[in-house]
């Protein structure tokens, strides 16, 4: 049996930070949309129903000589002010407001961030953090692709069987040691001073010039020609530099490669276990997940070292606070129905 909430309630805590995770070929407009869609529609499904007021109206009737309209009584009708085929539906999708944390490509896919109402006035503090991200990155040797893009179309190939895995691992390790030096000189410190000396003991620096890509970790994990696999963990970061740093790792082996999949696996104190798959997209699991963005923000913000990246200790969905509002909009197990996330367009009826 559902419970229903007013509208008041529902809107009050639709404000906050969720996170999701976006799907390949997937544009964060077509998301945006995917969860405004959800929000409004199982909104004003529970919504409880307004209770039409009823008021009334003189009774005109003419006069039997004069003809003149004399008011004789009064009747009781509903109110229409308020009926909901004259106002419309409570939850509307103009009425909400969603944007992202950054921008990511159709093609590429893993977490993100998003501010609901309020929550996008809290967007800008978080971009201010600098958090590190991690990313695993595919890429093929041999062939290029215009502009790196993941689909774009082929333009340049090359021989690459004379790459090796210890080629290639040596030469990440030469690049993520150049990186590691480049965090210095962002974080404006001196090398041989003693500054530098008691931030490296801590970790690596976090860089003070923003917008600059710094790259702390680089692992190659799957290697098998021409395929390759590489682990990446970097701030400050868009999708057209890692495309294009794919291709500048074959490039300096002696070959050229092109991305086939961008995916982020971590967004600061944000992993995969703390967002919502586009099948989940209710309102119960979207307030849910809400509630528990605050609470590992706000628990980054007590950890948070503005001077020194380092590992951030990981919140788990088994901590998330009970929430009394929340629990109203939960449903009788045997009654709740799981859409089919597969979305075939001619059905499941076979005959």
């Amino acid at each position: 049996m559902r419970i229903g909430a007013t509208v008041t309630d529902i809107w009050r805590s639709l404000h906050g930070i969720i996170c999701v995770h976006k799907p390949r070929d997937t544009s964060l407009t077509a998301l945006r949309l995917r969860l405004i869609n959800a929000i409004c529609e199982d909104a004003n499904k529970r919504c409880l129903p307004i209770e039409m007021s009823e008021i009334e109206m003189p009774i005109v009737e003419p006069h039997p000589i004069s003809q003149a309209p004399v008011i004789v009584g009064l009747r009781k009708q509903p109110n229409y002010d308020f009926h909901p085929l004259v106002v419309g539906k409570p939850f509307r999708k103009e009425d909400i407001r969603i944007e992202e944390f950054d921008y990511q490509q159709p093609a590429s896919s893993g977490l993100c961030l998003f501010g609901i109402n309020d929550g996008c006035d809290m967007l800008e503090s978080l971009r201010d953090r600098v958090w590190v991200n991690e990313y695993v990155l595919k890429g093929q040797l041999g062939r290029g692709t215009v502009q790196n893009k993941i689909r774009g179309k082929v333009n340049r190939e090359c021989d690459y069987e004379h790459i090796t895995h210890q080629h290639m691992s040596r030469f990440l390790m030469r690049l993520q040691a150049h990186y590691k030096k480049l965090a210095f000189e962002l974080a404006n410190v001196d090398l041989e001073s003693q500054e530098a000396f008691e931030l490296a003991r801590k970790g690596l620096p976090r860089p003070k010039v923003l917008g600059a890509p710094v790259i702390y970790f680089i692992k190659l994990i799957h290697f098998h020609l021409p395929h390759f696999t590489i682990n990446l963990h970097c701030v400050c970061k868009n999708d057209n530099f890692l495309q294009d740093f794919i291709n500048e790792i074959a490039l300096s082996l002696g070959s050229v490669a092109s991305c086939r999949q961008l995916l982020r696996t971590q967004l600061g104190p944000f992993n995969c276990t703390h967002s919502l798959l586009d099948k989940h997209f209710t309102l119960k699991n979207i307030l849910r997940n809400m509630q528990l963005c605050e609470k590992i923000i706000k628990y980054d913000e007590k950890t948070l070292d503005k001077e020194i990246v380092k590992a951030t200790a990981q919140s788990s969905v088994d901590d998330i606070l009970n929430d009394e509002f929340i629990e109203m909009l939960d449903e009788e197990e045997e009654n709740e129905t799981i859409d089919d996330c597969l979305r075939i367009p001619w059905g499941r009826t076979y005959e």
